[in-house]
């Protein structure tokens, strides 16, 4: 991720391009687009790629996603118009093919996982997150062997109210969506702003 020096953060579950531009305006180093069927917030390709062709170069564009293979991950990311892919399947030497075609790769992993190890070397980051991935569900942060791995970024239920639980284990960055919602899929500006406040103090 791009952006500021220090912890970044990550704003997932963008379904507009109005709040894509809200957050990008308040500094969030990366937004997340969710292309993953079952998934709340989940888009089709072709959506998520106008979204993010309104989107400048300094922010990290990051699709969610289960791709079947090494090609279909290419393949989609491409599609989309990002630069990152969060990849819930797929499996080391998958990832070290994806890289090669130039994206970068955050492999997102429940928390507490024996498969994260496996990862660490192969991996832009590893993502730690509740055993119910998407569903705003919190957990015991203390848990994440943060000092384990190069780059850690916590996910899973933070809001303004616990993100110092996960601020304190010092991750290389921090990932919020339905913790800066007030309603369903519209990210509320207070909320963002705060949440990058915070996360920067």
């Amino acid at each position: 991720m791009q952006g500021s020096e220090g912890m970044k953060v990550k704003i997932c579950g963008i379904t507009n391009a109005d709040d894509a531009g809200m957050c990008e305006s308040l500094g969030a180093d990366a937004l997340g687009f969710v292309h993953y069927e079952g998934r709340r917030r989940s888009l089709p390709i072709y959506l998520i790629r106008d979204i993010v062709s309104t989107v400048g170069p300094m922010t990290t564009k990051v699709l969610v996603c289960a791709p079947r293979s090494a090609i279909e991950a290419i393949s989609i990311g491409e599609k989309a118009g990002v630069d990152t892919l969060q990849l819930y399947s797929l499996m080391p030497n998958d990832i070290a093919s994806i890289r090669s075609h130039g994206f970068k790769v955050i492999r997102a992993l429940e928390h507490g996982s024996p498969e994260a190890q496996g990862f660490s070397d192969v991996v832009d980051a590893i993502l730690f997150e509740s055993g119910k991935p998407g569903s705003g569900q919190s957990y015991d942060y203390s848990q994440i062997p943060v000092g384990k791995f190069k780059r850690v970024i916590i996910a899973g239920g933070l809001t303004i109210d616990n993100l110092h639980l996960a601020k304190a284990l010092r991750p290389y960055a921090l990932d919020v969506s339905s913790g800066v919602e007030r309603s369903f899929g519209k990210k509320d500006p207070e909320l963002v702003a705060e949440f990058i406040r915070r996360c920067r103090e």
